[in-house]
């Protein structure tokens, strides 16, 4: 779908009457990684491949999932929850579709605001565990908090093969709860986790999050 994004800009600028030899110098002229959006499907490692995603509704993550693609052997991980004071209808179906589209899944806080971090999480969990209790036998599911300890747990069940998605924040760097802007941004978590689990994460990781 970034792709697919990317296709339609590149069309718009041309409905807009620019040369089109004018655009292809302009394209020339990037590294096409520099031009991508922070924290929108960024991948942070290849092996296992690692992604960071601001997808937070099920739709979002129905793509996002989609369009992850493990090696031979792997398995699909995400780590995500749903915000405090929204819809709070959206948060089973997110556990269900959390199953439906992945192998591990792991359930963990997103922004909570004023909200009870854990009862937020049981309501997505449920979801979950109701799509695995349908017949999703293979998936397994996991409660994890806070956050960046969700991060490290599924890096530490990852392989090279599998991939990971971390979604629903992007590219934010601090997380709200009861308040307070606490200090977390997930490429940083996930870059920490690949290292300190003996992977390789991507050189220029660091500057793309600066």
């Amino acid at each position: 779908f970034n792709v697919a994004n990317a296709a339609l800009a590149v069309c718009m600028v041309l409905a807009s009457g620019v040369d089109p030899q004018r655009l292809q110098q302009v394209l020339d002229a990037h590294d096409p990684l520099s031009l991508s959006v922070p924290g929108r499907m960024q991948v942070i490692s290849e092996q296992p491949v690692a992604v960071v995603d601001f997808a937070h509704n099920s739709d979002a993550l129905i793509k996002a999932l989609g369009s992850l693609r493990p090696g031979d052997g792997g398995r699909r991980i995400i780590v995500f929850g749903a915000t405090g004071e929204r819809d709070t209808t959206k948060r089973p179906d997110m556990g269900a579709v959390a199953v439906r589209n992945a192998d591990i899944v792991i359930v963990t806080d997103d922004d909570p605001h004023d909200e009870d971090p854990a009862q937020i999480r049981e309501q997505v969990a449920a979801g979950a565990q109701a799509e695995i209790d349908a017949g999703a036998h293979g998936v397994k599911l996991y409660n994890v908090a806070p956050r960046d300890a969700a991060v490290e747990f599924a890096v530490s069940l990852a392989n090279p093969a599998d991939a990971i998605l971390v979604a629903g924040r992007g590219h934010e760097v601090s997380q709200e709860v009861a308040g307070i802007d606490v200090a977390l941004d997930d490429r940083r978590e996930l870059a920490q986790a690949l290292s300190k689990h003996g992977f390789t994460p991507l050189s220029p990781i660091a500057q793309t999050i600066d």
